[in-house]
């Protein structure tokens, strides 16, 4: 049962991973918020109609607390796959996740504002990582979440994103 927590773990390791580079990846900021708002510009009434039916809109730090308390090793495995959209086919993959996390016990990560609403059932929020935790080395990555069920779970494509940038495989991803 503990292969639940991986889709988050690898979130948090491929974030970690990604770090190796310095600076903010201003241009995968942006281009991330401009999908987001063709996706807004797409979205149809119905989209709008369905959205008195979706959970309220979460602060960075409401976000930033769900994707820290999916790293709790106390929490269980089906609490922490209900975080990720699909969140059953990262199972396989927790154990190289808390390895990765082990190999960056310094690394700080975090959602930070603005969180944007997409109003089509999404929300757009960055989130930042600072892989020696000595903030030389800070990068931004764009993550979705999505209503799914009244609850927003992370995005599978934006994690399987992470962990791509990260070179690190899971058949999760394909």
């Amino acid at each position: 049962m503990r292969a639940t927590g991986t889709g988050i773990a690898v979130l948090a390791a491929g974030l970690v991973a990604t770090a190796c580079s310095s600076g903010t990846d201003e241009s995968a900021v942006d281009a991330a918020r401009s999908s987001a708002y063709a996706s807004l510009t797409q979205s149809s009434l119905s989209s709008a109609s369905s959205a008195a039916n979706r959970p309220p809109i979460p602060s960075a730090a409401d976000l930033d607390a769900q994707i820290k308390r999916a790293l709790d090793p106390n929490l269980p495995d089906s609490d922490r796959t209900a975080l990720i959209q699909d969140g059953q086919a990262f199972s396989d993959a927790i154990p190289d996740l808390y390895k990765a996390l082990h190999d960056n016990p310094n690394a700080v990560y975090g959602v930070t504002d603005p969180v944007f609403d997409n109003h089509d059932g999404t929300l757009t929020a960055t989130m930042k990582l600072d892989k020696s935790g000595t903030g030389e080395n800070v990068r931004t990555s764009i993550v979705h979440f999505i209503d799914i069920d009244g609850m927003w779970k992370i995005s599978r494509n934006d994690l399987c994103g992470i962990l791509r940038s990260a070179d690190y495989k899971t058949t999760a991803c394909g």
